[in-house]
């Protein structure tokens, strides 16, 4: 099987990240990496790694045409349009970004509706990413009707240190619409809240479910999920959460079942992230299922 061709837009930590989730993968060729002047030296710790260094700073410029790239994954916020005019068979956002998109896809909960036909993608929030498996499980045995999501980051989401102040929204309550239909205009988001000293994020859901639940029953739940059909995606956390969390996870949802807090009806659970690199190799989850999308 021809492997799947690749390239990367933007340079920094998730750069960095997507980088160190491609290493090892036959499916997947990583053929160029374009790191502009400015935007981090992504492929620093990339050893032995074959393919083309670019510093372009007009996307419109880039070869991919030449180079036959199947996917851009764009972590630099990008235009789709521009990648696409620049010879790419399809583009894969792993940053914000203000062009509209084909389909917005959180690996695991709706990867499954890709099309052929969708050649601009977007992966989503971290955050999104986070919570949206902690969603999907709870909705499906639970049922939600409406929830409060509240981000808490030990630095500005999503950007390097220095690079501003938290932004009012992280967008995971409208990327959750758009993966969760079912669940459309359940979700709400407050404003992130930022604690210095907690080198990892989180993100708590207030939630009213359908019918009387428990703590036991919640955690339970979960612990299944994450033992069972979702063990690549969401890790079960019984430990603090600052100690439960690895650097070297690829799990992208850790479920810290200490805070779940049940009051009838209404549940309060929580679910976090450490660095990139679990949303990193979800990102390369999505990409392999664009390349060959499933049948109709």
């Amino acid at each position: 099987m021809t492997p799947t061709r690749i390239a990367i837009d933007g340079g920094g930590r998730l750069a960095a990240s997507v980088l160190r989730a491609l290493a090892g993968r036959d499916d997947l060729e990583l053929i160029a990496l374009n790191a502009p002047p400015g935007s981090g030296d992504a492929d620093a710790d990339v050893e032995g790694a074959d393919f083309v260094r670019l510093r372009e700073r007009d996307t419109r410029r880039l070869p991919w045409k030449r180079h036959a790239v199947d996917i851009v994954l764009d972590c630099s916020g990008g235009d789709a349009r521009d990648h696409l005019g620049a010879g790419a068979r399809k583009v894969l956002n792993c940053a914000p970004a203000a062009a509209r998109h084909d389909k917005t896809v959180v690996y695991g909960i709706n990867h499954h509706a890709l099309r052929d036909s969708h050649r601009s993608v977007h992966s989503a929030c971290r955050a999104t990413h986070g919570i949206a498996p902690v969603a999907r499980v709870l909705h499906d045995a639970l049922g939600i009707s409406n929830a409060m999501l509240t981000s808490v980051h030990s630095r500005p989401h999503d950007a390097d240190p220095g690079e501003g102040a938290l932004p009012q929204r992280t967008g995971a309550a409208e990327h959750l619409h758009r993966v969760l239909p079912e669940l459309d205009h359940c979700f709400d988001e407050t404003e992130p809240m930022r604690i210095p000293g907690v080198h990892a994020s989180l993100v708590g859901m207030v939630f009213v479910a359908e019918r009387a639940s428990s703590v036991e029953e919640v955690n339970s739940l979960m612990q299944a999920a994450a033992f069972g059909d979702w063990a690549d995606i969401v890790r079960y956390g019984d430990t603090p959460f600052t100690t439960a969390l690895s650097d070297r996870d690829t799990r992208s949802c850790i479920f810290e079942s200490g805070w779940t807090q049940v009051s009838g009806r209404v549940v309060k659970v929580c679910a976090g992230y450490r660095g990139d690199l679990g949303y990193a190799h979800r990102v390369v989850d999505t990409a392999r299922a664009m390349h060959r999308p499933p049948s109709p």
